[in-house]
């Protein structure tokens, strides 16, 4: 009887024992979490690093447009701007057919592609631009407008990713001066046309203007012409509609 009442006190101390050991073990689990302050001054630094990129990805990606982005919109999207490109007239010179669908390449913000969805009620507008920032301006307008028939698109420098043989009309106002490789671009552009499409293009006039770019920005003298002719198009039309801009219309040569 002493002998199992002796096992019984031991197994007894050894139990406790072993919780002391266990409440121990947790004390030292619990007095980690001291230490994640410091962990976490010393990660600072290098969160600061992860985040460094964002600060470059700010810059406009429009590689010849200001760098800041908010500006930018702002300019193409003020009064005096959308009065001089004159939205009115170059609706009436391409007389869309209400079917149509037309490619707004370089679109900002959307002054011409919302006047295009407008004007196209059983038409497409695939809104072009390399830069996210203008796509969405254009989005929110496109919400406050109820404008359904408008496709954002985020094109690539090479490439506006438009549908192959999709469009009646690729559009592009005071842009073409800031493709890379002219010639070879608006010569890729052919294939998104359907056949007899037309490519329209309005561009500042060369040389000294109250608005736009400087001269040293901007295409030189006859620079166009050449340099669409050589892309293998022919002009259709040139209006004298606009103060500050040559506007013209091109299909690819036969």
């Amino acid at each position: 009887m002493r002998f199992a009442i002796r096992a019984l006190w031991l197994a007894s101390i050894a139990a406790l024992a072993l919780g002391a050991g266990c409440r121990q073990t947790t004390r030292h689990e619990h007095t980690a979490p001291a230490h994640a302050p410091r962990a976490e001054q010393h990660a600072a630094p290098h969160a600061s690093s992860e985040q460094a990129p964002a600060a470059v990805a700010e810059r406009n990606r429009d590689r010849h447009g200001p760098p800041t982005v908010d500006n930018y919109v702002r300019s193409l999207e003020s009064a005096a701007r959308v009065a001089d490109l004159d939205v009115p007239t170059v609706l009436e010179k391409l007389a869309l057919a209400p079917d149509a669908t037309v490619a707004d390449v370089g679109c900002g913000p959307g002054v011409f592609s919302r006047a295009f969805a407008k004007a196209l009620p059983h038409g497409l507008v695939y809104a072009v631009d390399v830069e996210p920032r203008q796509l969405d301006r254009l989005r929110e307008h496109l919400i406050e407008e109820r404008l359904e028939n408008v496709v954002p698109v985020l094109a690539s420098y090479s490439t506006p990713h438009l549908p192959l043989g999709s469009c009646d009309v690729i559009f592009i106002a005071d842009t073409y001066h800031h493709f890379d490789d002219r010639v070879s671009y608006v010569r890729s552009l052919a294939r998104f046309l359907e056949p007899g499409g037309r490519l329209a293009i309005l561009e500042y006039k060369p040389g000294p203007l109250p608005v736009g770019p400087p001269p040293d920005h901007k295409l030189k003298p006859g620079e166009l012409e050449h340099e669409l002719t050589a892309a293998g198009y022919e002009r259709v039309a040139k209006y004298d509609t606009h103060a500050n801009h040559d506007f013209e219309v091109w299909r690819v040569r036969p």
